[in-house]
């Protein structure tokens, strides 16, 4: 058996709310499964059960409380993304991994289609270059040329979720994180979205998603993990 892209072994994450007698919950306390190169893995339940603090333990966005999370990375070999350094994360984060979050976050004023080529020109993309390819992305997934040079914070929510997806795609990851894709979206975007990530798995990307949306992730998904009480 080829070794997996990613191994989650007995993973936990508690959280100590400050502000409410300083009492601690605990979405998730043994979560573990492997995704394999290239596959399309589908992470599903109820709200509330830590889906997306699972992606963000990944991207180490968040510490983890205890377990493991290996990732078998081409810059450094066999990761444990719960306790690499900063710079190692940050490396991987430049070079291999994209996470692709539900909300927008971007600096105020600048052009949408500028947000979009970032990670291009973090790479070292001359800039004239990057924003010709993001323009490609925005045209595809539906943002009118129009709003181009317009601010991002201008932009209706389904408008913020599809360049957010085109951000994380744009940077032909090894490795993509997607927390819930399709939220926010109408048929039409869906149906583009859906066909972004088959195109991207034959292309040999690895992508882990959170989703609510079963029905449609389920027909293109190559494992599911259902979390549970």
């Amino acid at each position: 058996m080829t070794q997996p892209l990613l191994e989650v072994c007995h993973l936990k994450k508690a959280f100590r709310l400050h502000l409410v007698d300083g009492r601690t919950i605990e979405p998730f306390t043994d979560i573990s499964f492997q995704v394999g190169k290239g596959e399309l893995f589908l992470i599903s339940g109820k709200s509330g059960m830590g889906k997306t603090s699972i992606l963000k333990c990944i991207y180490r966005s968040y510490l983890t409380t205890s377990g493991d999370i290996w990732y078998d990375s081409l810059l450094f070999g066999r990761v444990n993304m719960a306790t690499a350094s900063e710079e190692v994360v940050m490396k991987l984060r430049e070079h291999e991994l994209a996470f692709c979050s539900q909300f927008l976050k971007v600096l105020p004023r600048v052009p949408a289609v500028d947000v979009t080529a970032e990670p291009l020109v973090r790479r070292g993309m001359e800039r004239s270059a990057a924003r010709a390819e993001a323009e490609q992305w925005l045209r595809r997934l539906g943002i009118e040329e129009s709003r181009w040079r317009a601010s991002p914070m201008t932009f209706s929510g389904g408008e913020q979720q599809r360049l957010n997806l085109a951000r994380a795609f744009i940077a032909h990851p090894r490795f993509l994180l997607l927390d819930e894709p399709t939220a926010s979206l109408d048929a039409l975007s869906k149906s583009i979205v859906l066909e972004m990530m088959s195109e991207a798995r034959t292309a040999g990307v690895t992508i882990l998603t959170v989703s609510h949306d079963t029905a449609s992730m389920e027909r293109i998904a190559d494992q599911m993990c259902w979390l549970i009480v």
